[in-house]
């Protein structure tokens, strides 16, 4: 069922005046309306049965193709199993124009090559939209997930980067092409050094203290996958998503240590996976309802403990630290 409305006028749907606002139950959409910009976001819904407004919202960022909608389809059967409001906003290719729009936040301004102001950033349309439901009585939550798979990840990790103070509960960062090394030792945008906005080292400790986890699928390591950027700079990182996402993790963990600060990340691969979105969000959702019960993110050790004594694929994996 596909429902418009606008979230800055009267979401209302089926509730009478005066009562708080509500998502449709299964499959919908909404139209947000950007407060800084005024751009128009088409967002993709998705309620389970039974939810209310104390129930955990996630927000998913979809890939290359921007298709929320079919992102958003995919979070259907587990957010379901899980009981997860799925949010899916649309950043149109119009408004937010190639990498620079999208993967890297729209921080600055294609045509002037000025920097945007912050309400201008692809990065903050999500804690606004979160407010906006907030507002409307949608979610009594004061946090939501965040999820992003390959570019969405791109989009993801350097929107925990940028806006570290951004209401997010957990982040699950997977799959990316390349990164943003969290320091200056990389020129911009494969890392920090004359990045067009500042990054400090608090802002670095806040987003190392957060809870993110880092995943890719062990077999995400074809080191000629058409979609993988093969530029100099990009093959520092690692011939593959695989090493790529690794020498991720790696660096910050040695940052978090050299700055003597908090790191709450982990770090898993998803076994017998390649470049898979539908497989990564079935697995986010899991790990999402894991850390609403658990406070944290199920690691790979966990996730082999739970397995039965003896059993021939549980001592494969954990010869090679991977999930099932």
């Amino acid at each position: 069922m596909k429902i418009k409305l606008s979230v800055l006028s009267a979401l209302l749907l089926s509730c009478g005046l005066g009562h708080a606002a509500s998502l449709p139950q299964g499959s919908g959409s909404f139209e947000f309306v950007v407060p800084q910009t005024q751009k128009k976001m088409e967002v993709f819904t998705y309620q389970p049965p039974g939810a209310n407004t104390q129930t955990p919202v996630v927000f998913i960022l979809a890939g290359l193709n921007r298709d929320a909608d079919k992102y958003r389809d995919s979070w259907v059967e587990n957010a379901t199993k899980n009981k997860l409001i799925v949010i899916a906003p649309r950043y149109s290719e119009k408004d937010y124009p190639g990498n620079d729009g999208y993967n890297l936040g729209n921080l600055v301004n294609a045509k002037t090559g000025k920097v945007n102001p912050r309400g201008e950033w692809a990065f903050t349309v999500i804690d606004d939209l979160f407010a906006n439901m907030q507002k409307q009585g949608i979610t009594q939550q004061k946090q939501y997930y965040l999820f992003g798979n390959s570019a969405g990840c791109q989009f993801a990790h350097r929107m925990l980067t940028f806006v570290p103070e951004a209401k997010v509960k957990a982040a699950m960062c997977a799959a990316a092409g390349w990164w943003t090394m969290p320091d200056v030792e990389n020129p911009w945008p494969y890392g920090l050094d004359g990045a067009p906005v500042d990054v400090t080292q608090k802002q670095l400790a806040d987003y190392f203290a957060q809870p993110v986890l880092i995943t890719v699928g062990s077999k995400d390591n074809d080191p000629y996958h058409p979609l993988l950027r093969r530029s100099y700079a990009a093959m520092t990182q690692g011939d593959s998503r695989l090493t790529r996402a690794e020498t991720y993790f790696l660096t910050a963990k040695q940052k978090a240590k050299r700055y003597k600060v908090p790191f709450n990340w982990e770090f898993t691969t998803l076994k017998g996976v390649g470049h898979n979105g539908e497989k990564m969000s079935a697995y986010g959702a899991e790990q999402f309802a894991w850390f609403e019960q658990h406070g944290k993110f199920k690691t790979q050790e966990e996730q082999e403990t739970k397995k039965e004594g003896g059993d021939e694929s549980k001592n494969k994996d954990e010869a090679t630290g991977e999930v099932n």
